[in-house]
């Protein structure tokens, strides 16, 4: 009897009959796992970046790497629009109820 294997993204038990070199149990479960590697690689790199502008004193480098509202590591740019400066929509639309607000306060 073989050994049982399982899949290395999700878990699933692999078919019994599935070739030694088999990691995965679909095409869903091969692409997920691509992505998780891309998406590490470039939480890597960005990461890199940081700690390089941090040990530099780049202060320029530093504001375009992070989100200013939450302040998670981010690269306008990288894989969104190079003129982004929030990390995504809510950070976004939560910069612009503390500018309104500011405004209100300004103006009473």
């Amino acid at each position: 009897m073989g050994r049982i294997r399982f899949c290395a993204s999700c878990g699933a038990r692999l078919p019994r009959n599935a070739s030694p070199r088999r990691l995965y149990c679909d095409d869903v479960c091969r692409a997920h796992a691509y992505r998780d590697r891309k998406k590490a690689a470039q939480d890597f790199v960005l990461g890199l970046m940081l700690a390089e502008a941090e040990w530099n004193g780049d202060r320029g480098i530093i504001r375009l790497l992070t989100c200013p509202t939450c302040g998670t590591i981010t690269f306008a740019g990288g894989d969104r629009r190079s003129d982004a400066i929030y990390c995504g929509g809510t950070c976004r639309s939560r910069a612009w109820r503390q500018r309104a607000a500011r405004r209100a306060r300004r103006s009473a």
